[in-house]
């Protein structure tokens, strides 16, 4: 059997990351998140304080202004843009990570880095409920409502440009772009890592 590789995008506060690791977990395979941008600087010795700011954020005028500096390997003055450089290359960790065997990948664009390959179960994790949500958030990281509905709107309002920036003409979340959309507040969390489980054993199956 070639690799199964499960990309996961998610709303804040929908539980896609610990869904996510669960998954992994009980599939006893890899989970990829920071550790994308880890082997990304490792394998490139790129500027890390740079290439964690640049992550799943989209282009901004704030952010040309930075591309004056210089990676090693790379000349940012020579009309190169770093932000693209380093998107570049953490795409190409993401496919290298999907080529070396079965995990689950968080975000970073990895449904679109990965559209042309086999075996990839592209999913997306949000919620209907925004109690769920909300509650979620205030017990995690010990904030009230007011702060934990700030985070969201702020945190997806990023990760809905950075995604839209990068590929024109396509929208965050919208169902076209995913095998499966899942409401994690029907199942909860555990509820919904026994469905992708069960989906990903069931498209080992079939396969």
């Amino acid at each position: 059997m070639k690799n199964i590789v499960i990309t996961i995008g998610r709303e804040y506060g929908s539980g896609g990351k610990y869904i996510g690791l669960k998954v992994a977990k009980k599939l006893n395979i890899p989970f990829y998140d920071k550790e994308i941008i880890n082997k990304t600087y490792e394998k490139n010795g790129c500027n890390y304080s740079k290439l964690n700011a640049y992550d799943e954020v989209k282009k901004t005028n704030f952010i040309k202004t930075l591309d004056l500096i210089n990676m090693n390997n790379y000349d940012a003055t020579n009309n190169n843009d770093l932000y693209d450089i380093y998107q570049k290359l953490i795409s190409d960790t993401i496919t290298e990570l999907a080529a070396s065997g079965s995990c689950v990948i968080l975000g970073r664009n990895s449904n679109n880095i990965l559209k042309n390959k086999k075996n990839v179960i592209n999913i997306f994790i949000y919620s209907n409920d925004l109690e769920f949500k909300l509650k979620r958030k205030m017990l995690l990281e010990n904030i009230d409502r007011n702060e934990a509905l700030k985070r969201l709107k702020k945190v997806d309002k990023q990760r809905r440009q950075y995604y839209q920036s990068i590929n024109k003409n396509k929208v965050w979340g919208n169902r076209y772009e995913y095998d499966f959309i899942i409401d994690s507040s029907v199942l909860d969390i555990d509820g919904t890592v026994d469905l992708i489980v069960d989906i990903y054993k069931k498209y080992e199956k079939k396969n």
